[in-house]
């Protein structure tokens, strides 16, 4: 299946676009998650440190940070999103996760492969405004013909008639 710009939208079908098909590679629509890794909690090394930045003393002096460390790999995060305990060990891990499998993975990786996509997205955008200026651009120049000849064919209908006194 391919994707066909015309004017206006973006469709699945076949179309023609002012005599001229454009065809657009097909674009792969699901991101792969099957290569993500999966973390073992025998795997982790995790420990409550005090938190940093605005709140004042109160943050700074309660253990509602968390520093968590894949042991095989080595790769570490540090969560100090919000002031409750819960949700930044939820967010560390979901960080960890991020992290360990852009290094795992590379290209591969869930994150490179939103990249990939919205370049894709954003590259359609762009050929799309490209071509709906560039279709006004070329009816511009033949409504300027148009209006050329159509005076020129005035000026050949006209003819002098004196005036009889």
């Amino acid at each position: 299946m391919f994707l066909i710009l015309r004017r206006g939208f973006v469709t699945h079908t076949s179309l023609l676009c002012s005599s001229e098909k454009i065809v657009v590679p097909p674009l792969k629509m699901k991101i792969n998650k099957s290569k993500v890794p999966k973390i073992r909690e025998k795997d982790l090394e995790e420990k409550y440190i005090t938190g940093w930045g605005p709140g004042g003393q109160a943050v700074n002096k309660t253990l509602n940070a968390v520093y968590l460390r894949h042991v095989p790999s080595g790769v570490w995060i540090k969560c100090h999103e919000s002031r409750s305990l819960d949700r930044n060990r939820k967010t560390a891990r979901k960080m960890l996760i991020e992290k360990l499998d852009l290094k795992i993975n590379g290209e591969d990786s869930v994150q490179r492969q939103e990249e990939r996509l919205a370049s894709h997205k954003r590259d359609l955008k762009r050929e799309k405004t490209r071509l709906k200026y560039e279709e006004r651009r070329k009816e511009k120049e033949n409504q300027s013909e148009t209006d050329q000849e159509n005076s020129s064919n005035k000026e050949d209908n006209l003819e002098y008639i004196p005036e009889d006194n």
